[in-house]
């Protein structure tokens, strides 16, 4: 993946351990927990110190949204949030007040997000509309 990339992802989770990224590839993920996650859209961000964006037990998943727009919406309020964050923060350094570290900035931006909801593993979600961008998602797993 290129170095050059937002810090906010939204993918589509199809089913278990299946995402489908920003890019339309269709990637196996793991997560911290080991557990599966619940068919939806989800926004993922990553540590500061983190260069290659792998969906795996360093991604953090925030969701899940039933509706793609629901899941840009978020994202648009954590880039509201940060850049706040941001221009307060440099208001302060200037003014020989404390500086906000990069990970400070990273938790402005996905604080208030909905915890990720453990799923059990079940028999696998199949998208029926595949060629549907909307991939006909569901949060209870159901079209």
């Amino acid at each position: 993946m290129d170095a050059n990339y937002d810090i906010f992802e939204i993918v589509a989770v199809i089913s278990d351990f299946w995402l489908v990224d920003a890019e339309s590839f269709q990637r196996r993920y793991c997560t911290n927990h080991g557990q599966t996650l619940a068919p939806g859209y989800y926004v993922v961000n990553w540590p500061e110190h983190i260069r290659v964006r792998r969906f795996n037990g360093h991604a953090a998943f925030h969701g899940p949204f039933k509706l793609r727009k629901e899941a840009q919406a978020a994202i648009d309020w954590m880039r509201t949030e940060r850049e706040h964050f941001l221009t307060k923060s440099s208001g302060l350094s200037s003014g020989g007040g404390p500086s906000a570290s990069r990970m400070e900035v990273k938790k402005a931006g996905s604080q208030k997000l909905r915890p990720v909801r453990e799923h059990k593993p079940s028999r696998p979600y199949a998208a029926k509309n595949r060629g549907n961008r909307d991939y006909g998602l569901s949060i209870g797993g159901k079209p």
